[in-house]
């Protein structure tokens, strides 16, 4: 038998091997259970087989896989049924487990595990239906929930725990059984959005977590509550002991002298009447009658006109037109289109839509927050990249939507913010972006807000620099760009949503 015969024997063989070993290794590959949302900074992702890749937008995400962020990295997840979890900087994140097979709820198992930092967790639809088989390990604690939004912040030796909307269940990881859902050994606690200006707290050294006073744990820094300036002394007159009233005697004296004066003036008088020498009257005078002299006739001449000088004419003032200036209609957005994940838009807030809005004609997400995302138009058989002959340009705001959100006593007050004289410029030539606005409400008065940043291949603008953090989008043809901005203020937390176009 030749070796061409031997091949065609051994090709169909060979061929079902390959087909087996294909199989299982699909069956061994974990399968992919979301996607990042919105990558900022160094964020890597660590497979199980120990395969490193640099998170970008639109990044898979199996189970299984470690989420590592660097000093300025921030990721947001989205996951299969709904659910979202941001990792800040300085984090370490394991996705133990996230799947569902099929409508067996008992096999629902999501898992996850922080080993380091701030994570914030809003529970998807699998979460919600089967919240006994969700879990969140620290080193130190266990972490069950109940339909929830809520931030743990994590080390070594503790855990903190704040809670924004739901409830969870913290207790002790020593001794936790079983493996998914809450812990109640006896030592848990429970934290619910009605505990307000509470958080729990676990140290290793502790048998039972503790309710501690809240601090904001997804700020970098947190903000020292300045004393208020003591107020300035009033400096009253103080009265001259010394000096002494004597209106009252001022009355009497003036009384008196003009008493002494009347007296004085009579006895002057009197003298000057006794001393007078006799009056001696002279004889009359007698007066001839007046000479009346003849009438005088005065010739009166006509009067002589004289002619008016002329007036000269005023001179001709030519007054040259106002220029009025000229009010231009914001420009109309119609490639991009803001969702937001509230059911109803807040007070102030004209240009966000439902999902169901943002997503017609086909627009898919960019980026997004948890608040909103931004969906734009994606033409037929296009490869998602920035297409555009321009090296820059000017954008003008199309419109805008903002709030201030600060603490009442431990309770969340959102308030609107109004958003105007704004300024975008786009150098596609450097693919860098430089923004500003301002943003004035009642309560923090108006805040000028700056950001600049990286433009990507695929559009979407990486906030880098300024007083604020913005992250967005570019439309694929480069007419239309949106933006989200957020920014810490002594007076809260300043957030919103912005639109433009040329």
């Amino acid at each position: 038998m030749n070796i061409s015969s031997l091949f065609l024997r051994l090709t169909p063989l060979a061929a079902l091997l390959v087909a087996l070993l294909g199989t299982a290794q699909a069956a061994t590959t974990p399968g992919v259970v979301g996607e990042a949302t919105l990558v900022i900074g160094e964020v890597r992702v660590i497979a199980v087989d120990g395969t490193v890749r640099v998170a970008d937008h639109g990044t898979a995400i199996r189970e299984g896989d470690r989420i590592e962020t660097g000093a300025g990295g921030h990721i947001h997840l989205r996951f299969v049924d709904g659910g979202r979890l941001s990792v800040r900087p300085l984090s370490r994140l394991q996705v133990e487990n996230y799947h569902r097979a099929g409508e067996q709820q008992a096999l629902t198992a999501i898992k996850f595990r922080l080993d380091e930092g701030v994570v914030r967790s809003i529970t998807g639809a699998w979460g919600e239906a089967e919240r006994e088989r969700f879990r969140l390990n620290t080193p130190v604690a266990a972490i069950g929930v109940k339909g929830t939004d809520f931030v743990v912040k994590s080390d070594v030796n503790n855990t903190l725990a704040s809670v924004y909307t739901g409830a969870i269940i913290l207790a002790p990881l020593s001794g936790c059984t079983p493996s998914l859902g809450p812990c109640r050994n006896g030592s848990e606690k429970l934290l619910t959005e009605d505990m307000k200006g509470q958080m729990l707290a676990l140290s290793r050294q502790q048998a039972s977590p503790q309710l501690v006073p809240a601090v904001d744990l997804l700020a970098q820094h947190i903000r020292p509550v300045m004393a208020e300036a003591p107020p300035r002394p009033d400096y009253a007159i103080k009265a001259d002991p010394t000096r002494v009233d004597i209106a009252g005697d001022k009355s009497v004296v003036g009384e008196s002298r003009a008493a002494d004066v009347v007296v004085s003036q009579a006895a002057s008088a009197a003298q000057q009447i006794q001393a007078a020498p006799p009056v001696v009257v002279p004889p009359p005078v007698v007066v001839p009658p007046p000479v009346v002299a003849p009438p005088v006739v005065v010739v009166v001449a006509p009067p002589v006109v004289v002619a008016p000088a002329p007036v000269p004419a005023p001179p001709v003032v030519v007054v040259a037109p106002v220029p009025v200036p000229v009010v231009l209609p914001p420009p109309v957005v119609t490639q991009l289109a803001w969702a937001r994940l509230a059911a109803v838009a807040a007070d102030g807030d004209t240009i966000s839509r439902s999902f169901a809005q943002a997503m017609e004609n086909g627009r898919q997400g960019t980026v997004g927050n948890f608040n909103f995302s931004l969906y734009r138009d994606v033409p037929a058989n296009s490869a998602g990249l920035l297409a555009t002959a321009d090296t820059s340009a000017n954008f003008r705001l199309a419109g805008g939507a903002a709030q201030l959100v600060w603490s009442d006593r431990g309770r969340d007050v959102a308030e609107a913010a109004h958003v105007d004289n704004g300024t975008l410029s786009v150098d596609f030539a450097r693919a860098t972006y430089a923004t500003q606005l301002n943003v004035s409400n009642p309560r923090m008065g108006t805040d000028n807000l700056t950001s600049n940043g990286a433009i990507k291949p695929n559009g979407v603008l990486q906030g880098q620099g300024g007083n604020a953090f913005t992250g967005g989008a570019l439309s694929l043809d480069g007419k239309e760009a949106g933006y989200f901005f957020d920014k810490s203020i002594a007076a809260g937390q300043l957030s919103g949503i912005t639109l433009w176009g040329r």
